[in-house]
């Protein structure tokens, strides 16, 4: 008996240590497993953040594209001014080359904001002074005195603007601090 259970006990033994050697083994090919995918993950990282840099660095390279026909258009004007003093040839040029890039900011999706006769929103629009009107209400828009733009709704530049006082606040008198206001409402778009 004493022999059939020292048997035992050596087979026991021997399938602990088979137990064990698997184990072992599982375990390192879960830890190759880990450090490979670690690395992969570190690599990954780093790779992302290579194009990252990259897109910050040349993310405008198609609106430069096709900005640079406008450049081109704007010293053709310039270089043909200078042989011609006809102002209106000039001038329906420059208002081309003013749709040329109307255009291509639209492309970029770009909008003007002209929010004339607009109830006042101080989060799309900065107040520049205040002045009365007839025909709207206290608190909206009279006068654009420079226009504003947004890229896919939200707001680059707010417009620069009059609001319609109140009865009850005194008139102010109002010097636009920017170069001359845009006279024209903008194309509709």
């Amino acid at each position: 008996m004493k022999r059939a259970e020292s048997k035992e006990k050596k087979v026991e033994k021997e399938t602990e240590k088979q137990d064990i050697a698997a184990l072992e083994q599982q375990l390192a090919e879960m830890e190759d497993r880990l450090l490979r995918a670690t690395a992969e993950f570190e690599n990954y990282k780093k790779r992302r953040q290579r194009e990252s840099a990259e897109l910050l660095r040349y993310g405008h390279e198609t609106l430069i594209r096709d900005l640079l026909p406008v450049l081109d258009s704007f010293e053709r004007a310039i270089l043909s001014s200078e042989g011609n003093r006809d102002y209106q040839a000039f001038h329906d040029g420059v208002e081309l080359i003013l749709q040329q890039m109307r255009e291509v900011l639209r492309g970029a999706g770009v909008e003007r904001v002209w929010p004339e006769g607009e109830q006042f929103d101080p989060h799309r629009h900065e107040a520049i002074g205040v002045c009365s009107h007839e025909e709207l209400e206290p608190d909206h828009i009279a006068t654009v005195v420079e226009p504003g733009y947004e890229i896919h709704g939200r707001v680059v530049r707010p417009p620069k603007v009059l609001i319609v006082r109140s009865d009850t606040e005194e008139p102010e008198s109002v010097e636009p601090e920017s170069e001359e206001p845009d006279s024209e409402k903008p194309e509709s778009e």
